[in-house]
């Protein structure tokens, strides 16, 4: 084939890129949520998705698909067909955190995928069930003093971050308590309800129903300012149990090879939901940080830099892949 076939093959394909990008979406788009239902990402989504359904034009239809440490589901979004009717959200686990926890990682989180848009930053409470005969980190604290390895905490799994942040706590604090992982956070917070496990850091929007419920009370909150909703109460680094501000984050994911021309749309409709008033309020509420307006190259950098930062995090907390 000489340069002048070439440069019409080229154009080719470009022209039809452009005229399918134009047309798209025809139907409805599957979006992977690598979690169970009911956690805070899973909760995200679903607040978010029948807004881009209707700046689309077509159906998101989510399907969870938990297990791994979100692995399985980021690996059906890297294995699908690059024509944006797959997409799929991506995490601080499964898109950084994992790279240092998971040895062998099935996927390469910055050259398998196509970053489409970065949706919201999770803070996480350090909650405990409502039974303990606590009220205070300090109080907490002299309590797992006296009965070291007595008490368990609730984690999601390898590579999530409230595994990370319970290991750090066990660390800064100088207490002792035993993990007991779960395939996700809903799960967890079944057993930390029924008493089974004693603490856990989650984030807002999971938590905060059962709080107000008085099933769990929050002791404090692993960020660097209190939240407006819950003034009274106050962050670790506040009783000066500090390092463990890293929260957890969510974003969308496409194939890698997705046309860029339909990342765009698909970044300009979930930038679009994002900051939607309404919306933007009730996710707030729920206590998400909502982002909006991240273009997709900004995407690939911030994982790139979640990925260095989980693995100091890593590396701090004594965590080795497994």
């Amino acid at each position: 084939m000489n340069t002048v076939s070439r440069i019409i093959l080229f154009l080719f394909f470009m022209i039809s890129a452009v005229f399918s990008a134009q047309a798209y979406p025809e139907r409805p788009i599957r979006f992977i949520v690598p979690f169970n239902p009911g956690g805070g990402q899973d909760i995200l989504i679903r607040h978010i998705t029948p807004k881009v359904s209707n700046i689309l034009g077509q159906q998101l239809v989510v399907e969870n698909r938990p297990g791994a440490a979100g692995t399985l589901g980021a690996l059906a979004v890297a294995n699908a067909k690059p024509d944006g009717y797959t997409i799929g959200l991506g995490s601080s686990s499964t898109h950084a955190a994992n790279v240092s926890q998971i040895a062998g990682l099935s996927y390469n989180p910055v050259t398998d995928f196509e970053p489409v848009a970065l949706l919201a930053e999770f803070i996480s409470p350090l909650v405990v069930t409502a039974s303990l005969p606590v009220n205070s980190v300090d109080e907490l604290i002299q309590l797992l003093k006296a009965n070291p390895g007595k008490y368990n905490y609730a984690s999601a799994g390898q590579g999530s971050p409230t595994r990370f942040k319970a290991i750090l706590f066990n660390q800064i604090a100088g207490v002792n308590t035993v993990e007991i992982p779960y395939s996700g956070s809903a799960p967890a917070l079944v057993d930390l309800v029924a008493g089974r496990v004693a603490l856990m850091f989650d984030g807002i929007a999971a938590t905060a129903p059962l709080v107000k419920a008085n099933k769990l009370k929050i002791l404090a909150i692993s960020s660097p300012q209190r939240l407006p909703e819950y003034p009274t109460i106050p962050t670790l680094d506040e009783l000066g149990i500090k390092g463990i501000n890293a929260n957890a984050w969510a974003a969308v994911f496409a194939p890698a090879g997705t046309p860029q021309p339909v990342v765009e749309k698909l970044n300009a409709a979930f930038n679009q939901a994002i900051n939607d008033p309404a919306i933007r309020a009730k996710l707030t509420e729920l206590g998400y940080q909502p982002y909006g307006n991240i273009a997709s190259p900004a995407l690939r950098d911030f994982v790139k830099s979640e990925i260095a930062e989980w693995a100091r995090l890593s590396k701090l907390a004594g965590i080795e892949a497994k």
